[in-house]
């Protein structure tokens, strides 16, 4: 069953997200504490657009992202989709994306989602992304930097 999320399932979720990122070496390195954090300030955000999965009446995975005007329209931003490895392969993560993009062109007249992720093209997670119709953007490019180091080097 998709629904909206509840305040009572960021625990769970919580579990779950570091639970995943525990599995993968990309160099995030989650605690329950800022798995909490991220999802809090999520369901703060824009819990009309978090939906979670629940089988058996236990959260098994969430999705969610934010809503930015741009010059093409609304826009879904940095988003995040995980499902619970128990619950991997069984079209959780395609059901979560259907409820989330629908909500979001119907509420907000989104057009375009973007997002970033890891891993190799032909690997899980970006061959998924590939397979439901998603693509590489030709244009931008996601950068980050050490707070520190860009206002020492400013000055």
């Amino acid at each position: 069953m998709i629904r909206l999320v509840r305040k009572e399932d960021i625990n769970d979720l919580a579990i779950i997200y570091k639970d995943l990122y525990d599995n993968v070496d990309i160099g995030e390195n989650w605690t329950i504490k800022s798995a909490t954090d991220l999802l809090t300030y999520w369901y703060e955000r824009q819990s009309d657009l978090f939906f979670v999965s629940e089988e058996d009446n236990q959260v098994v995975g969430g999705v969610v992202s934010g809503i930015k005007p741009w010059f093409d329209g609304n826009r879904l931003i940095d988003g995040e989709i995980f499902v619970s490895n128990k619950y991997q392969e069984k079209h959780i993560a395609k059901d979560l994306f259907k409820a989330h993009l629908s909500a979001a062109k119907d509420k907000y007249n989104a057009k375009v989602m973007e997002f970033h992720t890891y891993g190799d093209e032909t690997e899980f997670p970006q061959n998924w992304y590939t397979r439901i119709g998603c693509k590489k953007d030709n244009e931008l490019i996601i950068m980050n930097g050490n707070i520190d180091e860009i206002i020492n080097k400013l000055n």
